[in-house]
């Protein structure tokens, strides 16, 4: 028996998407309210979660023409894959993989539990961006596309060390093209009572650190470039190279970034050598789709994901079942 479940605003909408994707002789078996939201937000919205049914024999036994005009047989199951808004942006490849994932585990359909999706991420990609983790060394630079929010998450960082884990904090920002980047840093730095210095050359650099000798960890903000911009970009590495001491380098993605950028970034960087990735605006993708994009085209760890404007609250670590959270509420 094929059993699938819709989540709806009415009965009326899960009898036609039954019917469309079922066929008429797919029945109702129970019916629920449940509350839906991402993850982060406590007040959620009531759904109806409407369970259907369909005998098997009755699913698989469909037809299609295909492209020349003969009769093939059409695997329900990867169809459906193939159609669903989560899975809209993974490769055949994935695709063909969860395809033997829920085969393997004789699923009638391909919804996975959060558990069940960390158990396929884990077995399908060796190398699982979210098990390891590059922890903060005293010097760290975040790079990365304009808009990204890289200021913001700094403050983040930097709230959660001093406040937290009671570090000693300074911060640097060489980002002075952008109009508002060093008075918004220095904003945070006055709040929490930090240090912040401006470097506005790349033989500045050195000095500013050493000022700050006293402090356990040293976040540095750096100016917003395209990938594209070959000479902002080797702008930026002309900075990072007047720095002797040894250091972390975390390239900042926006989720919401669509397939090819976010793979021509990833490429792109590689210039600065960077460690680790942090992943933000949660908050603002509707879908866990884009997620595959990170999964699929990065080995590269990933440190941390951010969901918000509020500091140092909206920032977690990015294991799998904090990031898993967030594609739970989608069914």
């Amino acid at each position: 028996m094929i059993v699938k479940k819709y989540i709806v605003d009415n009965m009326k909408e899960a009898i036609i998407r039954a019917k469309y994707e079922l066929g008429k002789e797919a029945v109702i078996i129970s019916h629920r309210i449940i509350k839906v939201g991402k993850w982060y937000k406590p007040f959620k919205k009531e759904k109806l979660e409407v369970t259907v049914a369909l005998e098997e024999n009755t699913y698989y036994n469909k037809r299609v023409l295909n492209n020349i005009g003969s009769i093939e047989e059409v695997d329900p199951l990867k169809q459906a894959i193939g159609k669903d808004e989560i899975y809209k942006n993974v490769s055949k490849e994935t695709q063909e993989q969860l395809l033997k994932y829920c085969k393997m585990k004789a699923k009638d359909n391909y919804h996975l539990s959060p558990e069940e999706m960390k158990a396929f991420i884990e077995s399908s990609f060796k190398a699982n961006c979210f098990a390891e983790k590059v922890d903060l060394s005293r010097v760290n630079v975040l790079i990365g596309p304009t808009g990204v929010g890289k200021t913001t998450t700094i403050a983040k960082i930097a709230a959660k060390e001093f406040l937290i884990n009671k570090k000693k904090v300074g911060l640097i920002t060489m980002d002075t093209y952008r109009i508002g980047a060093v008075e918004q840093l220095k904003t945070y730095a006055s709040i929490l009572g930090l240090p912040c210095e401006i470097v506005t050359e790349p033989g500045e650099m050195e000095n500013k650190i050493n000022k700050l000798s006293y402090c356990d960890i040293v976040l540095i903000d750096t100016l917003g470039a395209s990938q594209k911009n070959k000479e902002k970009l080797d702008d930026i590495e002309q900075y990072l190279n007047n720095i002797r001491e040894k250091l972390n380098v975390y390239l900042v993605l926006s989720i919401s970034t669509d397939r090819e950028t976010t793979i021509s970034i990833l490429e792109k960087y590689k210039q600065f050598n960077y460690d680790a990735i942090i992943l933000t605006k949660f908050d603002e993708v509707d879908s866990f789709s884009n997620i595959w994009n990170i999964i699929e085209n990065n080995s590269y760890p990933i440190q941390y994901i951010c969901y918000g404007q509020d500091v140092p609250d909206d920032i977690q670590e990015a294991t799998l079942e904090n990031l898993l959270g967030y594609y739970e509420v989608e069914y």
